[in-house]
Parts: structure tokens; sequence; C-alpha cells
């Protein structure tokens, strides 16, 4: 019985061990987000670069963006087909040239529920999160807001009014 519990506690502190190591990089993550800074928001023109493969995606692919030039700063966005906009920021954090995974979370004032997804993005780069009106369904006039989080924390959000 002795030798058990004696297998029991090595065990234990053998976990102990391990999930301190395994987590400590986890913990210190928490720290190397400072904050997001919006460098400008509104409507936009993405010219892209090419397609790659992405076979876990619905289409099964995904396109490369070129280039993406702001047409107009505004908060104003016309319901019509194409129309993109968001958003461009700048992650802070201690360690420049770093990659976070960050969440987006796109949401509607009148429409249920939301859309999100994982973004990986560099510290101390300019990055970009928005939307794009591919059919009728979404063009909605109303509030939609882009939020961006970091280990559950909201760092930036814009709000557009769709009309």
């Amino acid at each position: 019985m002795k030798a058990m519990m004696r297998m029991i506690k090595r065990l234990i502190t053998g976990c102990v061990i391990i999930s301190f190591v395994v987590g400590w990089p986890l913990a210190s993550m928490a720290t190397e987000v400072d904050n997001i800074k919006i460098i400008d928001f509104g409507l936009y023109k993405t010219t892209f670069a090419g397609r790659q493969d992405a076979p876990d995606t619905v289409r099964g692919e995904i396109q490369i963006v070129g280039q993406r030039e702001l047409l107009k700063r505004t908060k104003m966005i016309p319901a019509s087909g194409g129309t993109e906009f968001g958003f461009r920021y700048v992650v802070n954090g201690q360690e420049k040239g770093g990659q976070v995974d960050l969440l987006v979370r796109v949401s509607h004032s009148e429409l249920q529920g939301s859309e999100e997804w994982v973004a990986a993005r560099q510290i101390g780069t300019p990055s970009f999160e928005g939307w794009k009106f591919d059919d009728d369904s979404q063009m909605v006039p109303g509030k939609l807001t882009i939020q961006v989080f970091h280990q559950g924390t909201k760092l930036a959000e814009k709000s557009f009014t769709v009309y």
C-alpha cells in the first residue's frame, strides 16, 4: 500500500511539473499584447494577387490579398453587393514581430448570431479586419460591429451603420 501511495505522489508531482512547464508559456502569452490601435476605417477596395489551395475551407481555396486601399473614411456603409469595409490596425506588444492569435467577431444588430474566426497577426505590423457583402442575406440595414479579442479581452471595436 505504501509503495502504491509513493507511486501516486510521484505521478501527481510529475503532472504538476509538466503542467507548469506546459502552462508557463501560455501564461506569459497573456502579457505579450498591450493594445490595438485602429489606424483607419471605412470603405476599402482589395486587389488580389492570386489563389492558394485551402482544403479545409468551404470553397477549397483562399484568395491572396495583393493590395488594400482605403476609398473613404466613413462609418456609413451602403448595403450593396461587393461593398467591402472594415478597419486597419496595429497590434502593440512586447515582442515586435511576434505572432499572436486574435479572435475576430462580426455581429449585426438585425441578424441572429455572429461570425467568428481566428486570425494570426504580427505585432507591430498593420493588419485588416473587415466584411464584404457577398449575398443579399447579408445586406440588411442596421448596426454591424467588428470586434477583435486577445485571450478573451476585447482590444478593438468599430461599428458601422449599414443603410
